[in-house]
């Protein structure tokens, strides 16, 4: 089955945050995440689509910002992978984050704590619908469950992601690419 053009891409990128008091310090970090998202109907009965998602998320400038850079496969054998870029900006002094990104997407993420580990959502996608749900990442991986509704095919969505190495993370990336001669 074909993925949902606005799909697996920006589903796999959202996060979120709680109002808070004093912004908080965050150490910059850099982590790799490779595994699977998977869409369901609505009530989770019908499997849609799986596909694989690498990630890369960086925690910047003292924790104000949070960038997720999700790459999945082409949706053919011949197609180049996806790549979407989902920035979180925090606002003000609050655990709430704006969000924007290559995909056009805006809405707020509210983390629970100065960490940045867990989170809700509430987005909107720019070819319409939202995106709503919640995530955590734990030392065994990121793990998130969101519901995209407002578009033609409503849908829940779960990610399962693994934490990876850097260079497992760029050898699943390229395992992405198009292999020679298909067309």
């Amino acid at each position: 089955m074909e993925a949902p053009k606005i799909g697996m891409v920006m589903l796999a990128a959202a996060a979120a945050a709680c109002a808070g008091a004093p912004a908080p310090k965050t150490a910059e970090t850099t982590a790799y995440y490779y595994g699977e998202v998977s869409a369901f109907s609505p009530d989770g009965r019908l499997p849609y689509n799986k596909t694989e998602s690498a990630v890369k998320r960086q925690v910047l400038e003292g924790g104000a910002l949070v960038r997720e850079t999700t790459t999945v496969p082409g949706i053919a054998p011949s197609m180049p992978p996806t790549e979407t870029i989902l920035e979180l900006r925090r606002r003000g002094r609050s655990l709430a984050y704006g969000v924007s990104g290559s995909g056009g997407a805006s809405g707020t993420v509210r983390f629970a704590s100065p960490e940045l580990k867990a989170w809700t959502c509430e987005v909107r996608l720019k070819d319409g619908g939202s995106l709503t749900g919640s995530g955590e990442i734990r030392p065994d991986g990121m793990r998130s469950r969101k519901t995209l509704s407002g578009v033609a095919r409503p849908m829940a969505v779960g990610e399962d992601l693994k934490p990876v190495t850097e260079s497992e993370y760029r050898m699943r990336l390229y395992e992405m690419l198009p292999r020679r001669g298909a067309e």
